[in-house]
């Protein structure tokens, strides 16, 4: 597969030739970086040998070409939506799209922005325009791989859908221009940001963008099948939209529709469909052109950035102050205080726990709607106004928990695990405390602020008198948290190596203590009539939970490794 994909960029070599790439060089670097490719493990579907071996991973290919297909198999149904070919095409091509924008975002970063190989490229004269086009068709060729596997049930599908022949190898034309559309759409994106931020912005932004598609994604597929009208989707004509036309998947079903539907073509279409073959040509000349030189001296500023960035370090002078009056206010134990201030500071820069558990804010209001919203029989705005008119309060104050634990579960894993060393040679006695430091410092830094905007805006919407739940809710949050914390997350501060394998007795703690807070929560909603009830339960909740969290600070060495077997 490898020879057949340079062989076809060998195609394209008077295009970049003329936008001044060294197609020798080209060619060579890329042959060299799909050699390395097939030495190296993947990320998805892999699992890893036990703890002691967690760098080491494990791909089963069989199963990412079932689930590739299986998705591919899925998104083929929408080519039946909708009795208008260009419609269902359009439809079909916008899904394959994000999911490729998508696994672009989550999986091919780094390899745009890797500046491990600037040591061996940076002292040879090879070019911006070279480096830059030889990392876009790397990641060109590997997305390929993945498109073609997932656009193969379409490939079958679109012949019946169409009755006719010929649609399923012009369906692996149009595969191909969405699979390029995707990947100069996201290069441009990233190559402008560099161009346009300093270093340490541009990781920070890349990070949040990640964040932010995953998140979108996530209420794409939960949120957009109750909002929208599917009989209205099934007899839609895009065309009579004027957002349609700049649409890039209404570019690719065009192809489609001119060439196997020419009787319902107009000169309108056949310009989209023109677009569409010209766009990723057009993208890859751009980049070339404007966006590429400069791109090594901007890998090499960004590999220095993190240890040369002084304005950063000035700017957190007021945080350092703040931070010093939380902890020495929420944890004045000293132990535990430096539990507290290590868990604030590298929670707050590491950027692979940011990409783990920062999604879980957006998670829980996109989970508290598909909840309500569920349902038929009903408009849009008549399920809105049922929320708002009933308790369901209850389910977005207990959701909640999803960040809780999310937090809890992430912050004691770390890709750089071996530097925790600095804990067992230290003289403490009592690691509990740093436990305790930590959880105070994930409860401060992110659980209760957002809590705290949740809670303001259940009182908003519901009103005063749901003040008392909300405060019994936390207390109950609280508790669970503690929970897990004991029985679950014994491990100190980012200490454990990724994805450690969980025996069969962990697996079941963590199943009781995720349905404890359901009991807890649905005796919270059983007394939800008695308001002064409420208001007596928060003492006793309230002091249950400081009672629990002394429990926890006096955890020991022993406790830790058992917890680790």
């Amino acid at each position: 597969m490898d020879k057949i994909f340079l062989r076809l960029i060998r195609w394209f070599d008077p295009v970049m030739a003329g936008a001044g790439v060294n197609i020798h060089q080209l060619n060579e670097i890329l042959r060299i970086k799909l050699l390395m490719d097939n030495r190296r493990p993947r990320n998805l579907f892999s699992t890893r040998r036990g703890a002691a071996n967690a760098s080491k991973k494990v791909t089963n290919p069989w199963l990412v070409t079932f689930f590739t297909m299986l998705m591919g198999l899925f998104i083929g149904m929408l080519l039946f939506f909708n009795d208008m070919p260009l419609t269902g095409h359009t439809y079909y091509f916008t899904v394959f799209m994000v999911l490729m924008c998508f696994t672009l975002v989550s999986d091919f970063t780094t390899v745009l922005i890797d500046t491990r190989d600037q040591f061996i490229l940076l002292p040879r004269p090879v070019d911006d325009r070279t480096i830059a086009v030889s990392r876009i068709l790397h990641i060109t060729i590997y997305v390929l791989r993945l498109a073609l596997i997932q656009g193969l049930p379409g490939i079958i599908m679109v012949a019946f859908a169409d009755k006719n022949v010929l649609a399923a190898p012009l369906m692996l034309v149009e595969i191909l221009e969405a699979t390029f559309l995707c990947i100069l759409i996201v290069n441009l994106i990233y190559l402008a940001m560099m161009r346009s931020v300093n270093p340490q912005k541009f990781k920070d932004l890349i990070s949040y963008f990640q964040i932010g598609f995953t998140i979108l994604i996530f209420a794409v597929y939960y949120l957009l099948p109750r909002l929208i009208d599917k009989s209205a989707l099934a007899g839609m004509d895009l065309l009579s939209h004027w957002w349609a036309y700049i649409l890039p998947p209404v570019w690719i079903a065009a192809l489609n529709h001119v060439l196997v539907h020419p009787s319902q073509t107009n000169i309108i279409i056949s310009l989209l469909a023109i677009l569409g073959f010209v766009s990723p040509l057009a993208g890859l000349w751009f980049v070339v052109k404007v966006l590429a030189p400069g791109f090594n001296k901007k890998l090499a500023v960004l590999a220095t950035s993190d240890s040369n960035d002084t304005t950063a370090a000035v700017k957190k002078i007021y945080k350092q102050d703040f931070r010093d009056k939380v902890a020495n206010f929420i944890a004045p134990d000293p132990i535990e205080n430096a539990g507290f201030r290590i868990t604030w500071k590298l929670a707050a820069r590491t950027r692979e726990f940011k990409m783990k558990a920062y999604p879980s804010f957006g998670f829980v209001p996109i989970m508290f709607l598909y909840i309500t919203l569920s349902g038929r029989g009903a408009s849009i705005a008549d399920k809105f106004n049922r929320i708002q008119s009933g308790q369901n309060y209850f389910i977005v104050l207990y959701l909640s928990t999803i960040v809780l634990s999310s937090m809890l579960t992430y912050i004691s894993q770390s890709e750089k695990y071996k530097a925790s060393w600095v804990y067992y040679a230290l003289p403490i006695d009592q690691p509990g405390k740093i436990l305790s430091g930590m959880y105070k410092a994930i409860i401060s830094l992110y659980y209760l602020p957002f809590y705290f905007i949740l809670g303001t805006g259940v009182v908003l919407v519901w009103g005063p008198q749901v003040i008392n739940d909300v405060i019994l809710a936390f207390l109950l949050c609280m508790m669970y948290g503690v929970l897990i914390a004991l029985f679950s997350v014994k491990g100190l501060p980012f200490s454990k190596p990724v994805m450690a394998k969980q025996g069969g007795g962990r697996a079941v703690t963590n199943l009781v203590t995720m349905s404890l807070i359901g009991v807890l929560g649905y005796a919270h909603y059983m007394l939800r009539h008695w308001e002064t009830t409420i208001w007596i339960s928060i003492i006793p909740m309230l002091i249950l939970t400081w009672v629990m969290l002394y429990y926890y600070r006096r955890q020991t060495w022993e406790s830790i490794e058992l917890s680790e077997v």
